[in-house]
């Protein structure tokens, strides 16, 4: 969470909770991990042997989210000529460099170059001009006001264990001020949009259910008036398309009432497995490699090559 471009309405900040104070916190990073690969959550955070890794898409993306979110909150907190206004590629420039720095200096590395952040840069200005000249379609503030950009969320993650917390925070969120309806976007950065594969990915798609679950807990929202939304935004446009082409893909995860109950089952069953009722993280049992169909799992796992503490003949796929 960057502080530039936190904005919380007042009347929600009274249902914050000092994420410092809580025994244990976990997140949507830590429970999809577990979920693909329990002996990757294993190593990662019970043996803290995973190494910071950042790369140009999750630099770009975080850079592109603070611009856009900036955008956001001066349109809905001042005026849309004011945050029409905004220098947006200089904006994007500032940022992507010094999430670049920052990166490189977590990492002690380069791992891009001058010409590879020119083209993501170029792209990302290109997303952008194109979005604000479409920004009714997506945005209006005709019957709807800001609640928050980079909402942090900090509850009890299973009504089981008190100890145990879940912990994060959701790009935007928006109520329409005659319904009363709660709107949660997730702002993903992809470079031709999301697949039908990644549509179907239960797992991914469950990040914005159990936001919808948690935030309705810890602010007295009524959870089927909140709706969830992943606002994709694409670099790369199809050449020689037949059809006109977005640069936002809006995908709408299906998040009814049994879907809920599904997926905190799932986030229960972690906490039960993996936390005892102080909160201490469980040591002592056996975490299995699943590196999945084609070995999937283990594609991006910095455990890949470490067959010392994830054997290669141990992994199971499914």
């Amino acid at each position: 969470m960057k502080e530039n471009v936190n904005y919380i309405a007042p009347i929600y900040k009274l249902a914050l909770v000092d994420a410092t104070t809580v025994p244990r916190r976990i997140s949507y990073s830590q429970w999809s991990m577990y979920e693909k690969c329990p002996n990757q959550w294993k190593l990662a955070y019970i043996d803290g042997l995973a190494p910071f890794q950042s790369s140009i898409d999750t630099c770009f993306g975080t850079a592109f989210y603070e611009t856009l979110q900036t955008y956001l909150t001066v349109m809905y907190t001042d005026s849309i000529k004011r945050a029409d206004a905004i220098d947006l590629r200089e904006l994007l420039t500032t940022n992507l460099r010094n999430e670049y720095a920052s990166n490189v200096e977590q990492t002690g590395a380069h791992f891009s170059n001058p010409l590879q952040l020119a083209e993501y840069l170029e792209d990302g200005a290109a997303i952008l001009t194109w979005f604000k000249n479409r920004r009714s379609t997506y945005f209006s503030t005709k019957d709807w006001e800001l609640v928050a950009i980079e909402m942090e969320l900090c509850t009890q993650a299973s009504d089981a264990n008190p100890s145990v917390f879940w912990y994060g925070f959701i790009d935007v969120v928006l109520r329409n001020t005659k319904t009363n309806k709660i709107h949660i976007l997730d702002i993903k950065t992809s470079r031709s949009g999301w697949n039908k594969y990644q549509k179907a990915d239960a797992i991914k798609m469950a990040q914005l259910i159990a936001y919808k679950n948690y935030f309705a807990k810890q602010f007295g929202a009524v959870v089927e008036n909140i709706d969830v939304e992943f606002f994709i935004v694409k670099r790369k446009m199809l050449e020689e398309s037949m059809f006109p082409q977005k640069r936002v893909q809006q995908v709408i995860p299906a998040s009814g009432t049994v879907t809920q109950r599904k997926v905190q089952r799932q986030i229960d069953r972690f906490v039960e497995s993996c936390f005892d009722l102080e909160g201490n993280k469980n040591a002592d049992r056996a975490y299995m490699a699943i590196s999945g169909k084609g070995d999937k799992n283990c594609k991006y796992c910095p455990f890949k090559t470490d067959y010392a503490n994830c054997a290669k003949e141990s992994r199971i796929r499914e």
